[in-house]
């Protein structure tokens, strides 16, 4: 019996790990509703944290994940917390486990320099996602140089036309994006959930099927067509080049 254990636990493939930075919404940069919502460090009230479709309580909740841990950020760091969750696979699929970080909404810039270092190489996470404002909108790219050795990690923005402002940024990087957006969006948890659900079963890298989730995904909870939702998120095929930012 016991060996039929280990043989199990040896056939079982490993966790793709999922690395998610989600800096909190705040009033001062965009319009994020009730001041609760956009309090930049209030956890618990946050449209982008603490709300029906903020990372943590929708994540938290959803079926087939549970908390691992979750603990605050270091102290006087600009990360508040790190929640780790993980997706039960189901058969067929690769079990998940997402490590999200909640920077506080004003500190927004040091969560943009902490993605693009992690993007350039800094993280071994199979894959990162960047989910919040696009504050590439509002500022000049930091400057990030690739860790010497690195290897370039795939990402997702799911922010504010990324395309045209993350793009050309993580191509200068290396990094390849897996998904990315045309236009103004919400980028709440329902799509982090759907991208959780299509790197179970296609892995970290499918484009198409990602595309194709976050499509579905976000037709389903803003309540508009698939058509509408469709020109929200970039064709795999086009947006690997980026657009030249404004």
């Amino acid at each position: 019996m016991l060996s039929l254990v280990l043989l199990s636990l040896l056939a079982a493939p490993p966790a793709v790990e999922v690395e998610v930075f989600v800096p909190l919404c705040d009033n001062a940069l965009i319009e994020c509703g009730r001041a609760p919502a956009g309090a930049p460090r209030a956890l618990d009230t946050n449209l982008y944290w603490g709300a029906m479709y903020g990372a943590e309580r929708f994540l938290s909740r959803a079926p087939g994940f549970k908390v691992v841990s979750r603990e605050a950020g270091p102290e006087d760091s600009a990360v508040l917390r790190v929640l780790v969750l993980e997706r039960t696979a189901a058969k067929g699929e690769r079990p998940v486990r997402l490590r999200l970080h909640a920077y506080a909404g004003d500190r927004i810039d040091t969560a943009l320099e902490d993605f693009l270092r992690a993007a350039a190489g800094a993280s071994r996470a199979d894959l990162l996602v960047w989910a919040g404002h696009d504050r590439l909108m509002d500022r000049a790219p930091p400057p990030v140089e690739s860790p010497p050795g690195a290897s370039p990690r795939p990402v997702v923005v799911l922010a504010c036309m990324s395309e045209q402002y993350f793009g050309p940024v993580l191509k200068t990087l290396g990094s390849s994006p897996i998904a990315l957006t045309r236009t103004l969006m919400a980028p709440e948890a329902y799509l982090l959930e759907a991208l959780a659900t299509t790197v179970a079963r296609h892995g970290p890298t499918e484009a198409t099927a990602m595309r194709s989730a976050l499509v579905e995904a976000y037709a389903r909870y803003q309540r508009i067509s698939h058509r509408s939702a469709s020109s929200v998120f970039s064709n795999p095929k086009q947006s690997s080049s980026g657009a030249a930012p404004r």
